[in-house]
C-alpha cells in the first residue's frame, strides 16, 4: 500500500499548479463518497437487523402459516425441476 501511495504522490507532483484545486475537489469528493457509502451500508444493515427481530415473537398460528408457505414453495420448485 505504501508503494501505491508513493505512485499517487509522484503523479500528483506532475500536475500543474493551476490544476491543483480541481484535483483536490476530485479527491475530496471521492473520499466523502466512500464515507457516505459506508454509512449507507451500515444503516441498511441496522434496518435489516431490526426487521429480523419481528420473527422471534410469532404466535404458533403465524408460524404454521409460514411453514405452509414454505412447503408449498418447495413443492412448486420440485414440480418445476422434475
Amino acid at each position: 500500500m505504501a508503494r501505491l501511495k508513493e505512485k499517487i504522490i509522484k503523479e500528483v507532483e506532475k500536475i500543474p499548479e493551476d490544476k491543483m484545486a480541481k484535483l483536490y475537489e476530485v479527491i475530496h469528493s471521492f473520499r466523502v463518497g466512500i464515507k457516505m457509502e459506508r454509512k449507507e451500508i451500515k444503516d441498511s444493515r441496522q434496518k435489516a437487523l431490526k426487521f429480523f427481530g419481528v420473527w422471534k415473537n410469532m404466535s404458533p398460528e403465524e408460524m404454521a402459516v409460514l411453514d405452509e408457505i414454505q412447503s408449498r414453495r418447495k413443492r412448486t420448485y420440485r414440480e418445476r425441476v422434475l
